[in-house]
């Protein structure tokens, strides 16, 4: 007998405004019958049922073939989302809420309707909330609860944190508290933001209060809290990340103890890497002011069930400082969450040092000079007005096109410029004046000679073109979903130009106007923002950034235009919409710092091929970096959850890590236990891209590896690539002591250390696989006269050319290994599945365990053609032209999946960026403890 649910529920739960699909009547039977698995939509019966539903809302049918097409697309949907979380053991026996009114269900609406969410990212977040509810406890049995999600930059973290919520209020869970930043302006946004998303339309079976900085001596008394199990108010308090905040917060919290004891708490950290961590000296019983308070709320024992659960896209300071029983350490999980195909994001941007395809789209990345960088920071620092430079202005330029481009495509939301070059208020206000001088000056000359402004808009319109093509951002992107807007014709964008540059004086460029009422208004000129804690909000203009909400857009005759101008305020938190023109100085060495200031990262749709950024040399290079660490670090994650370590395992891997050492990865009193005098070298996977610029050291590579590999007996041969099997670590230890490299390359110290770390550990690793990795489809062959060889034999040489960051005496080509060649000594890699394909590093870590591999330790070895040309499409490539060729390595080692604290480690010096990179001018960084705003 085939069960169909009330058409008329259907109605109400959707809403009569939208437009129900196929598909939308499949997914919500699939929620209705409590499937477990798209598969079993499979029967003829619940086609059958799906069939009479649809037919029953609308005149046309549902063929077999339409309903079994659109499961199959579930299937695969749900098949590639793989959820990563690991932990010390499931706590609970919650369940995916399916009901209509439920508060998961209601958000889960809001989600598919709106624009940047897929299909699949609402899965996502669906089994990502899901798996890490299932993490929670629901009792005071076993104490608090602490555990970790990390997500990325700008990736919808706020929406993962919303459904955590929305599941955990229909299990049972009845307060709330999300500590939000440490920018008041920003938590009423977040607070905003995360009511809206739980109440939804205003219906459902959970009732939400919304309690605004609750104490004991103002706002909602304890006593009035309704708690019971059979309860449906639940309660949200977004708190400020403020040592008073908190501390009034706990006061009001246990001041009923019988109210304490019905609170079942879900404690969210937002931005848990700032401020949170203890940064006194973790060996004493001294703690920081916020970390201490936050502490005290979760390690009362007298809540009826207490959870901690951090949220950062940088979690360094999380996982390096302090990881005793008493801490923020996030002993019982770690959860990982997975941005959507739509995410654009580092690895997107500057892509993972893969030679086949290795830049991503880093050609938006224009470069700011040295010579402007110096007279701009000279200029903040000595409070003088200073002309924009040439940088300067064509990054305004670019917003101007831009902005222009989408405006001729009916793009109706704010677009947006970003300019960040210091955290000094002082700066700000410089740059501002820098910005109107030129915005007004070129409004002049185009009311002078408009044919001439127009011809260089016309240049730098074209030149941006062949910057990102559409064809190479669905390249990048492969997974994309939906339909990438290619560029206009140059005729609208100019047409729209044209209207922007015709606006009179006083209304091209300006502050928000206000009203006498205090309502914000927005023209169709460029609104001149500041956003720190010296502006408030003035009679006539608001001078901090303020988006129009919803009534006020619909107002707007075209997309509002904002250039902001900032520093702290821009660096954590806070979405800058329709973000198409970045510049960006600010320096710091610390890596999570760095990466929370990447506004340009996050979601595009409506305008993929627009956003361009302009940044100093040395920015650009960090961030190159910090792209490999920051997926290295995931990765990781990912391994130790395959291999099923707890967190608590995990925290001596994390600190002894190679790829962790290199950089001031946050603050040093954040990362106490990190300091790294012993170390090791397990789970390398180190690519040499570094080298020296001279004849000698290069012929004496050449001829050593020659030696070497004819030393080494007979090989296999595996397309272009030559393997040796069980070469004992002795010789292989030799050989890198050999090798003449660059003492100190950006991602590891120099050989030495590795080599001290093989002597001492080298019956951990006996054997090694050997492979010298060519090129082409020739194959080995036998070598011609007087051709590199080994033994009569040969592949051809690999090409790599060089960056333009190379020196005299230093050879930098980016990226060497292709990680498809570490499948090489896998004597049939058919059955790779297709993460495997696309060099996806993890995918390949977890495919050679599979095959038994994971155990033995891998030498690729490169022979560099030094005739090698650069693509004369990129703009900062040269031919490597060098008298010979290079030889390239890139060293493997595994890691032991029982691996014991502090043994089988090595002393090891840490090698920071700023040993190869210039010496740095960042001033001082702000106090997270003790400042404001700013």
């Amino acid at each position: 007998m085939i069960r169909v649910f009330n058409n008329k529920n259907l109605f109400e739960s959707w809403g009569m405004h939208m437009l129900i699909t196929k598909l939308d009547v499949i997914q919500n039977y699939y929620v209705k019958q409590k499937k477990t698995s798209w598969k079993d939509m499979l029967s003829e019966s619940d086609y059958q049922a799906a069939k009479i539903i649809w037919e029953s809302l609308n005149d046309s049918s549902l063929t077999y073939e339409e309903y079994t097409d659109l499961v199959n697309d579930q299937i695969e949907r749900t098949s590639v989302s793989k959820v990563t979380v690991f932990g010390d053991g499931i706590n609970n026996t919650a369940v995916k809420p399916t009901g209509d009114y439920s508060s998961w269900r209601r958000y889960r609406n809001k989600l598919v309707n709106q624009d940047h969410w897929s299909d699949k990212s609402v899965e996502n977040i669906e089994e990502s909330a899901f798996n890490t509810l299932k993490y929670l406890t629901m009792d005071a049995e076993t104490g608090p609860h602490k555990g970790l999600v990390v997500g990325n930059i700008q990736s919808g973290k706020t929406a993962n944190i919303s459904a955590l919520i929305a599941m955990a209020a229909d299990n049972g869970f009845n307060m709330f508290i999300v500590l939000s930043g440490m920018i008041e302006n920003l938590r009423q946004q977040n607070a905003k933001r995360i009511f809206n998303d739980l109440q939804a339309d205003g219906q459902g079976d959970n009732h939400w209060n919304n309690l605004e900085n609750p104490s004991i001596r103002r706002g909602f008394a304890t006593d009035e809290l309704k708690l019971k199990p059979d309860s449906k108010e639940k309660y949200l308090i977004v708190s400020l990340k403020n040592v008073s905040r908190i501390e009034s917060l706990y006061n009001w919290l246990k001041r009923d103890h019988n109210k304490q004891k019905q609170m079942k708490v879900l404690f969210i950290d937002d931005e848990a890497d700032q401020a949170s961590i203890n940064t006194r000296d973790v060996n004493s019983d001294e703690r920081t002011s916020i970390n201490k308070w936050i502490l005290n709320i979760v390690e009362d024992d007298n809540f009826g069930a207490m959870n901690y659960v951090a949220y950062t896209a940088t979690p360094f300071a999380n996982v390096l400082n302090e990881s005793g029983k008493h801490t923020l350490y996030p002993e019982n999980f770690i959860s990982l969450l997975e941005p959507g195909e739509n995410y654009i994001g580092p690895t997107q941007i500057f892509g993972l040092g893969d030679p086949d395809y290795q830049r991503g789209m880093q050609d938006i990345v224009n470069e700011i000079p040295q010579k402007e960088s110096k007279e701009i920071q000279e200029a903040q620092r000595d409070g003088a007005a200073f002309k924009a430079p040439e940088s300067m202005r064509k990054a305004i330029d670019w917003f101007l096109i831009a902005m222009a481009a989408m405006r001729s495509q009916d793009y109706k939301k704010p677009i947006s410029m970003m300019i960040h070059t210091d955290f000094h208020k002082q700066a700000h206000s410089l740059v501002e004046k820098s910005v109107q001088r030129y915005l007004k000056e070129l409004q002049q000359k185009y009311q002078e000679d408009p044919k001439h402004v127009l011809k260089k808009f016309r240049e730098e319109y074209k030149l941006g073109r062949d910057e990102l093509s559409k064809e190479t951002f669905e390249k990048v992107m492969t997974d994309y979903s939906g339909a990438v807007k290619d560029y206009p014709k140059w005729d609208a964008v100019k047409d729209e130009l044209i209207s922007l540059l015709s606006i009179p004086n006083g209304e091209f460029v300006h502050h928000i106007k206000m009203t006498d009422e205090g309502e914000n208004v927005y023209g169709s000129g460029i609104h001149l923002c500041i956003d720190n804690s010296s502006f408030n909000d003035l009679s006539d203009e608001h001078i901090r950034l303020i988006y129009p909400d919803g009534n006020q857009l619909k107002k707007c005759k075209k997309a509002p235009a904002f250039i902001v101008i900032g520093g702290n305020t821009l660096s954590r938190g806070l979405t800058i919409e329709g973000l198409v023109s970045t510049f960006f100085l600010r320096r710091t060495n610390q890596a999570d710092t760095l990466m929370q200031m990447a506004r340009w990262f996050g979601y595009r749709q409506g305008y993929e091929l627009m956003p361009r950024i302009w940044m100093d040399q040395e920015a650009e290079e960090r961030y190159e970096f910090l792209t490999e660490m920051n997926e290295d670090m995931r990765e990781k994650l990912k391994e130790y959850a395959d291999t099923d370590l707890t967190p608590t395992q995990s925290a001596p891997r994390i600190l002894q890590s190679p790829s962790y050492v290199n950089v001031r990865i946050t603050a040093n009193n954040k990362m106490q236990e990190s300091r790294p005098t012993v170390f090791n070298f397990e789970g390398l996977n180190h690519q040499i891209i570094l080298y020296k610029n001279k004849e000698k050291s290069m012929e004496t590579n050449l001829e050593n590896t020659k030696t070497f590999l004819e030393e080494l007996g007979e090989y296999e041969a595996n397309g272009a690539h030559m393997i040796w099997r069980g070469v004992k670590n002795q010789k292989v230890k030799e050989y890198l002591g050999s090798y003449q490299g660059v003492e100190l390359d950006k991602q590891l110290a120099s050989m030495p250390h590795i080599i001290e770390w093989l002597s001492e550990n080298g019956e951990n690793f006996p054997n090694w696989n050997v492979i010298l990795a060519g090129r082409g489809k020739k194959g080995v062959r036998k070598a011609s006269k007087d051709e590199w060889n080994v033994n009569g034999k040969t592949v051809d040489a690999v090409r790599r050319s060089k960056t333009d960051k190379s020196t005299d005496d230093i050879i930098d080509i980016h990226a060497l290994r292709s990680p498809s060649d570490l499948l090489a000594d896998i004597p049939d890699a058919n059955d790779a599945p297709e993460s495997v394909k696309k060099s996806n590093m993890g995918a390949i870590t977890r495919y050679r365990r599979q095959k038994g591999m994971s155990n033995i330790p891998q030498l690729l070895i490169y022979r560099i053609d030094k005739n090698s040309k650069a693509d004369k499409k990129s703009k900062e490539r040269r031919d490597l032209n060098t008298p010979y060729d290079l030889i390239g390595l890139n060293i493997w080692l595994p890691e032991s999946e029982r691996r014991v604290a502090n043994k089988s480690v090595v002393k090891y010096r840490a090698v920071t960026i700023k040993d190869y990179d210039q010496p740095l001018n960042s001033g001082t960084e702000v106090d997270e403890e003790t400042s404001g705003e700013e």
